[in-house]
């Protein structure tokens, strides 16, 4: 099997196993109306905050940095699923920051206590918030846009790289991510748009056209550059992939980098259509 089936198939693998969870959620949602909206969701992204975790640990560990273990996967998967329980409460981060220090007192005390602390907050940041602003879509604008967003998201890097690969010739930015063209960027661009417009009329969402270019364009802009800051820690830590845990995509920071960074801007323009 060659290495482009085996990307097919155990992508549509993984598309039919998030599918059968966003169905189980929303039955939740219907079924259940006392258990808290986007649960399902929530259990998923608290999972993948841990393994992403422990992937952002391991390149800041190889880029000559520290992450402390205990408090930065706790931080992580705790923020993620804080949209669950209501809007994220600044107390609830502060907290988290309060145990990155205390455990850093306890193990370490001061040795190397900006490094760690540092690379600490980097990891639960990047993970843990971004994890939270996905599943903020879930529960603040429902399952609808969420798949909405997720299919702009994903379809961006599918359009970005097939263009990329047949046509593209002007690199993006070379040093930092040699695969990347402009070429393959509007080709990202045209997909999302495309996809964003039938997602709309799919699902049923009743945007405007106005207002599904602006989400499109968002989410292809966001995702790709979300995609160019998990490069940069890659080649920061002179590593090919994040992980080796999803066979032949690498590892599931690899999967979710796009997503990760592009529900935040996603939820603003969200926020400002409405």
């Amino acid at each position: 099997m060659g290495k482009m089936t085996k990307r097919i198939v155990f992508g549509a693998l993984l598309i039919a196993a998030l599918s059968a969870l966003l169905v189980l959620d929303t039955w939740l949602g219907k079924t259940r109306p006392d258990l808290p909206v986007g649960l399902a969701v929530a259990c998923l992204l608290a999972l993948l905050a841990l393994a992403a975790f422990v992937e952002v640990r391991a390149m800041i560990n190889k880029s000559g940095g520290a992450v402390l273990g205990i408090s930065g996967l706790l931080g992580s998967m705790a923020i993620a699923v804080l949209p669950l329980f209501g809007k994220p409460e600044l107390v609830s981060v502060a907290l988290v920051v309060l145990l990155v220090f205390i455990e850093q007192m306890i193990r370490f005390r001061k040795e190397g206590a900006v490094a760690r602390l540092g690379g600490t907050i980097l990891a639960i940041g990047y993970v843990g918030v971004g994890m939270a602003m996905i599943l903020s879509i879930r529960t603040g604008y429902g399952m609808g846009m969420l798949v909405f967003f997720v299919a702009a998201v994903k379809f961006t890097d599918i359009g970005a790289y097939f263009t990329g690969t047949m046509i593209g010739r002007h690199k993006l930015i070379p040093w930092l991510s040699p695969g990347k063209s402009w070429e393959g960027l509007a080709g990202g661009l045209v997909a999302a748009v495309a996809v964003s417009f039938a997602m709309n009329a799919v699902l049923g969402l009743a945007l405007g056209a106005g207002a599904v270019a602006a989400l499109a364009v968002t989410a292809a802009i966001a995702g790709q550059f979300g995609d160019l800051c998990e490069s940069l820690l890659k080649r920061s830590a002179g590593v090919k992939d994040s992980g080796s845990l999803v066979p032949e995509f690498g590892g599931v920071l690899d999967m979710i980098d796009s997503p990760l960074l592009a529900a935040g801007p996603v939820l603003a323009m969200l926020s400002l259509l409405a």
